[in-house]
C-alpha cells in the first residue's frame, strides 16, 4: 500500500492530466463542450428529486425540507456510480499504460476518482449554496466534515475498483454484476430514507452497508448537524471493511497485472 501511495503522489501531475481527458473525450465535438460535465448530471438530480417531492409527497425529516435532504446524498451517489460504472473497465480503457513500467497501474482507478470528483465537487458548491439560500441551511463547523466522508468513501471506492477491474479483464460479466449491485445499492443506501422507517432486520441490514457510513455522514456534514447516535461504532466498522478490501484487493489486483498483458 506504501508503494501505491508513493507512485500516486509522484505521478499526480500525469493522474490529473489522464482524468481530465477522461472526462473531455466525453463530450468531444458537442457544442455546449465541456458546460455537459456539470449540466447533465445536475438536471438528472434536479427532476429525480422534485419527482419524489411532488409525485410522491415526501415529507419534511427533522425540520428539513425533502429535497435539501435528499440532494447532498443524491449527488453524492451519482460520483458514486460514476467512478464504479467507469472504473470496471479502466485496465482495458488504460490498457497501452501497462507497456510503461514506470507506470503502477493501481493508479487507474485514482484517474476514475480524479474526473469524476471534477464533476462532483461543483455540483455539491451549486447544492450548498442552494441550501444556504432556499432551505435555511447555516454553515457550521460540522459542514467541515464533507472532506472526511468524501476521503472514506474514496478509500471504499479505491478498493472496488482495483477489484472489479481486475477481475473485468478476464470476466466480462462483471459489468453486469455491476449495473445490478449499484441498481439494489441505489435503494438500500440511505438516499430517499433512513433505515430506522423499515423492519429491524431490514434496517439492521442497512445500516451494515458499506456505503451507509459515507452517504449518511456527507448528508448530515452539508445540513450541519452531527452523524448521530452509533458514529464510534459504526466508524470501526466502516474502516474495518475498507481497510480489510484495500489489502484484499490489492493483492488481488497485483497478482492478475502480471497477465494483464497477455489478455488485453
Amino acid at each position: 500500500m506504501l508503494n501505491v501511495i508513493y507512485s500516486a503522489t509522484a505521478q499526480r501531475k500525469l493522474l490529473v492530466r489522464l482524468a481530465w481527458r477522461d472526462l473531455t473525450n466525453v463530450y468531444s465535438g458537442s457544442v455546449f463542450g465541456n458546460l455537459w460535465v456539470v449540466v447533465e448530471p445536475l438536471i438528472n438530480v434536479l427532476l429525480t428529486v422534485l419527482f419524489f417531492q411532488f409525485a410522491i409527497k415526501a415529507s419534511d425529516n427533522g425540520g428539513v425540507s425533502y429535497i435539501a435532504w435528499v440532494l447532498p446524498v443524491l449527488i453524492f451517489w451519482t460520483f458514486v456510480n460514476t467512478v464504479l460504472s467507469s472504473g470496471v473497465s479502466s485496465i482495458r480503457e488504460y490498457g497501452y499504460l501497462i507497456r510503461h513500467i514506470n507506470f503502477d497501474m493501481h493508479n487507474v482507478a485514482l484517474i476514475k476518482i480524479i474526473a469524476a470528483s471534477i464533476i462532483h465537487i461543483p455540483l455539491m458548491i451549486i447544492l450548498y449554496g442552494i441550501c444556504l439560500i432556499f432551505f435555511n441551511i447555516h454553515p457550521t463547523w460540522e459542514n467541515l466534515n464533507l472532506v472526511y466522508y468524501f476521503f472514506s468513501m474514496c478509500s471504499l471506492l479505491i478498493s472496488m475498483v482495483w477489484l472489479l477491474s481486475a477481475v473485468a479483464v478476464f470476466w466480462k460479466d462483471i459489468r453486469n454484476l455491476l449495473s445490478i449491485f449499484l441498481q439494489v445499492e441505489f435503494w438500500l443506501s440511505p438516499i430517499f430514507w433512513e433505515p430506522n422507517r423499515f423492519p429491524k432486520l431490514i434496517a439492521l441490514f442497512m445500516y451494515l452497508n458499506p456505503f451507509y457510513y459515507p452517504l449518511h455522514g456527507y448528508r448530515q456534514a452539508i445540513l450541519g448537524v452531527e452523524f448521530g447516535d452509533y458514529f464510534f461504532l459504526l466508524s470501526l466498522y466502516f474502516w474495518c471493511i475498507t481497510a480489510a478490501s484495500l489489502y484484499f484487493s490489492s493483492k488481488i489486483f497485483s497478482r492478475l497485472t502480471k497477465q494483464f498483458g497477455d489478455v488485453i
